[in-house]
Parts: structure tokens; sequence; C-alpha cells
């Protein structure tokens, strides 16, 4: 995640969906897995010279780690960590996970657009076999969560080919995974959130 898609409609659904998990669920933790790749901000022209915005703006509007700071029944741990080599930041991932193996706990994927597509990935992407390396670190009882970005599908359901992806990469049966979306809510119906509970 970039800290330049923080704070729009799809954080006021991502949170909202994370905090009725959470409720639903009992989890006593939300660890949010940010694949971070920091941003640079374009400067501003004032007075006819350009200059950097100041930190504390940035810091106030765009820190994708504020999360941590909102007053909520369920703390929020979030592994900000940039990612830049994929095997070691799965590894830092998966320790994480297990440091907290006697928490119920919801894992949320964060990553830009969600799980890999038919062609090349990304590190905007979660790999399938990320999904089930992480799937697998979790304890019983756990709940994984993935953020899912419509994707360029020519067909205006991405979610059911998205959540059966998911699906076959944790290897669980199709009627243990659901999903949360807001159809509704304008300029965050492009999103979805998939789901499932370790058993």
């Amino acid at each position: 995640m970039q800290d330049r898609w923080y704070g729009d409609n799809r954080d006021l659904v991502k949170w909202g969906t994370l905090l009725e998990l959470a409720r639903i669920y009992r989890a006593k933790q939300i660890l949010q897995v940010l694949y971070y790749r920091p941003n640079t901000w374009d400067p501003i022209e004032v007075g006819g010279s350009l200059v950097r915005i100041p930190n504390e703006v940035i810091q106030h509007f765009r820190n994708s780690m504020s999360i941590c700071k909102m007053k909520t029944s369920v703390p929020i741990k979030v592994l900000g960590k940039t990612i830049a080599d994929r095997n070691q930041y799965l590894q830092y991932v998966i320790g994480e996970v297990q440091k907290r193996k006697t928490i119920k706990k919801i894992v949320f994927l964060d990553p830009d657009t969600g799980i890999e597509p038919q062609g090349p990935p990304g590190l905007q992407h979660v790999l399938e076999g990320e999904l089930d390396a992480i799937w697998n670190s979790l304890s019983e009882q756990d709940v994984l969560v993935l953020y899912q970005h419509k994707t360029g599908m020519n067909n205006n359901d991405f979610i059911q080919p998205k959540l059966q992806q998911f699906v076959n990469a944790i290897g669980i049966e199709a009627a243990r995974a659901k999903y949360a979306h807001a159809p509704t809510f304008n300029t965050a119906n492009d999103v979805a959130f998939f789901y499932a509970t370790k058993e």
C-alpha cells in the first residue's frame, strides 16, 4: 500500500468492515499487513517557487500507520515495513503472525490491488503462494482478510472470480470463504474484502 491512497472512502469501508469482523469473530487484535511502498510527493508552487509539502501535512493526511491511533475496542497493529524482497517480506509477516499465536486476531493483507493477476504480478499484489503460507501460519479461529480492488476484467463482476482464486490459493471449500463490499458507497464500490476463518 502507498500512503497516497490512505484516508479515502475505501478506508471508511475497509475499517468499517474490519471492525465489524472483529466484533463478529471476537478478535482481540487486527494485524494489518501493509505491503508498504513509500511515496514521493510532487512539490507545490507558492509565489512562483517550488516548495516541498511539509512533512507534518503529509503525516496528518497521508500516513497509513496512523490508523493505530484510532480509538477502538480492538487494538490495531500495522506491519509497515517496506516491501522490497518478496521472500524476506513473507518471512517477516509469518514471524509477526507467529509471535501472536495465542491472540485471536484478524490478519488483514492490504496490498494496493489484491491477489495476483493472470499476467506478471508486481509488489502491489499478494501472490497465491504467499496467501497459502500466511494462511498456514495462522492459529485456529484467526481470520484472514484480503483487500481486493476491481481488476481490469471486461465484466463488472470482479468479486466472484477473485474470491474463487482466494479460495483456491488457501485450499478451502468455497462455502467457507465470504466477502464484504459496499456496492452503493460512492467511490468505494470497486473494492471487496475476502475472508475466511482458520479451523
